[in-house]
């Protein structure tokens, strides 16, 4: 019995002992990264043999039984190898493991804008996108709200205080696959708050005076349409500088293209055109 039990753990080791001559289980880095690697149990004064297999995987640094390995930029499978000399010249088995080189995370929360903003508009962050992700997440100094900060083309609802603030900053972080870190990035979006369209006319004018209309919002495109078939797409046009009575009646304005982003608007003004006086003449009593 005692034989057998021996027999039996000179065969578990001598397994265990050709199962140290090459690591099965591959190790994984990540793209670029520099990671030690050292021999376990070296005899003293030995020497040793690192290489790389391809060899366009990385560059070692060091010679002795531990070195650094500067992992190159093309993901993929690559082997290393190290061979042991001892101090009496006996050359030991050669001992590999095989290393998986990982690519990055990659973030982008997009570029910077300005868009016109009411409380309850939404932003779309429509220009981000994230890469080699295991997972990612939005984070913003903003009071609203995201219908789901864990999709990268996030949506997010603005409040009054938002717009008040003038901008928020909105960060994508995307979590890589080990042992890769993660990546970040962040976009700024400028709040211009929605302006309100106001129109006017300096009436009531008199029959043959000037007549001339007027709006507030500056550098955007205009279309006016009025009695007579009036148009114009000037910001405050001139209607006559001799009106008449059939110049009275309700101008309407639509403004587009207003400056931020903002939605076209629609307001109206309603014009009074006085008669002048008609006289037959003077008659003496």
């Amino acid at each position: 019995m005692k034989n057998f039990t021996l027999f039996s753990l000179l065969i578990l080791l001598s397994f265990v002992a050709q199962s140290q001559q090459n690591q099965t289980l591959t190790q994984n880095v990540c793209i670029g990264s520099t990671e030690n690697y050292n021999v376990v149990t070296p005899l003293t004064a030995s020497t040793f043999a690192w290489s790389i297999s391809p060899a366009s995987g990385g560059s070692i640094t060091g010679t002795g039984n531990n070195v650094n390995i500067s992992w190159g930029t093309t993901t993929g499978t690559y082997t290393v190898q190290v061979i042991e000399t001892s101090a009496d010249g006996c050359i030991g088995d050669a001992k590999t493991v095989a290393i998986s080189i990982k690519a990055a995370p990659t973030a982008n929360a997009g570029s910077n804008q300005t868009i016109c903003a009411m409380a309850g508009t939404t932003i779309t962050l429509s220009g981000a996108s994230a890469g080699n992700a295991v997972s990612q997440s939005w984070t913003t100094n903003g009071s609203g709200s995201f219908n789901d900060n864990t999709v990268v083309q996030a949506v997010y609802t603005i409040t009054a205080a938002d717009i008040l603030a003038g901008s928020k900053n909105f960060t994508l972080t995307v979590v890589g696959n080990t042992p890769c870190g993660n990546a970040s990035s962040n976009v700024v979006y400028t709040l211009v708050s929605a302006p309100a369209l106001t129109v006017s006319n300096n009436g009531a004018v008199c029959e043959t005076n000037a007549l001339s209309l007027s709006s507030n919002i500056i550098g955007a495109t205009y279309n006016w349409t009025g009695p007579n078939g009036f148009t114009a797409t000037t910001q405050s046009p001139s209607v006559s500088g001799n009106a008449t009575l059939g110049m009275l009646g309700t101008y309407h304005l639509t403004v587009s293209s207003i400056p931020g982003g903002c939605p076209s608007l629609t307001a109206s003004t309603t014009v009074i055109v006085h008669p002048k006086p008609t006289t037959s003449g003077i008659w003496h009593n």
